[in-house]
Formats: C-alpha cells, sequence, structure tokens
C-alpha cells in the first residue's frame, strides 16, 4: 500500500479519535478523488489505510 492511503489512514482515523466528523468527511472525499485509481478503489486502499495492523 502506498504512503498515500498509509498517511490519509493514520489522519482518518485520528480525526473519528478526536470526534472531527468534519475532518474525517472531509479525508474521505479528498482520498477518493485524489488517489490514483479509480474512487471505489480508493475509498477501499484508505479504510485498510485505516486499520490498525494493516497497510
Amino acid at each position: 500500500m502506498s504512503n498515500f492511503f498509509q498517511d490519509r489512514g493514520a489522519e482518518l482515523q485520528a480525526a473519528v479519535d478526536a470526534g472531527d466528523a468534519e475532518r474525517a468527511a472531509d479525508l474521505i472525499v479528498h482520498s477518493m478523488l485524489e488517489g490514483p485509481g479509480s474512487i471505489t478503489e480508493n475509498l477501499d486502499r484508505l479504510i485498510e489505510g485505516a486499520q490498525p495492523g494493516k497497510g
């Protein structure tokens, strides 16, 4: 998995842990649009990156 998704996954997890739903939503949308794959591939890789011990 690329550093892009690992970094975004970590940022997403931190936003969720902090209760910052707006930041989490922004990260999800931007990651889906900015990642190297299709929107659904990017979302899948982002979810994998947000899971502890994955990636």
